[in-house]
């Protein structure tokens, strides 16, 4: 991969500075804890772990067409137990904020190279297909 912007670029000096400002947050070192637990806690992986093979299984019946409605009740009865569990539940919530503040800055980073300029709210705004006229349906 080539680099696109020298290690003394000004742009990668401000990404380091918001690196930081993410790492010091509570956004991120909260979420980061309730990470931190699930990991410590082996019972609750096992869980975790259980309900993923599980999600796994029925993608391949759901593509097969196997799929029974007891196995999407059993998929939800783990869901609603790993939600309800404060280890496990803290683990997927802190794992979706964290995906959330990724996403969240690369939207404005790349809303603002697409407009090339700051991007305002409501450019920040979902929108389907159309709302860009390049899918050819304006």
């Amino acid at each position: 991969m080539t680099e696109t912007l020298s290690l003394n670029s000004a742009v990668l000096e401000k990404t380091r500075e918001l690196c930081t400002l993410i790492l010091k947050s509570g956004e991120y070192t909260d979420n980061v804890s309730k990470i931190e637990t699930f990991f410590a806690d082996e019972d609750a992986q096992a869980q975790y772990r259980e309900f993923a093979g599980l999600g796994e299984e029925l993608h391949q019946k759901q593509n097969e067409g196997t799929i029974t409605p007891e196995d999407v009740e059993k998929y939800e009865g783990l869901l609603k137990a790993l939600k309800e569990n404060p280890v496990t539940g803290g683990f997927m919530t802190a794992e979706g904020a964290l995906n959330g503040i990724v996403q969240q800055v690369s939207k404005h980073v790349g809303k603002a190279l697409e407009l090339g300029r700051l991007p305002e709210p409501e450019d920040l705004e979902e929108s389907g297909c159309c709302s860009s006229g390049g899918c050819g349906c304006d």
